[in-house]
């Protein structure tokens, strides 16, 4: 699932996430790669074809990510 997320303190760059079924994500902007996250290959509870559920945390750990990125930018 590809995704637009544009963080409220810096509204001038929209960062690109693409997240997967089984919980990895990476972020974009403008065309590069900002972060890039592989979810453990198994772990207790995790279904083995993946999930939606695995899929929307994702992008909301991301979102959280961007934010993190943002806030350390406009402190140095």
């Amino acid at each position: 699932m590809k995704v637009t997320y544009v963080s409220p303190a810096a509204p001038h760059i929209a960062y690109e996430i693409e997240a997967d079924k089984f919980g990895s994500y990476t972020v974009r902007a403008q065309g590069k790669v900002v972060k890039r996250v592989t979810a453990l290959p198994t772990y207790l509870d995790k279904p083995r074809w993946g999930s939606e559920t695995l899929q929307r945390n994702a992008i909301e750990d991301a979102k959280k990510a961007i934010d993190a990125i943002v806030a350390e930018g406009a402190k140095g």
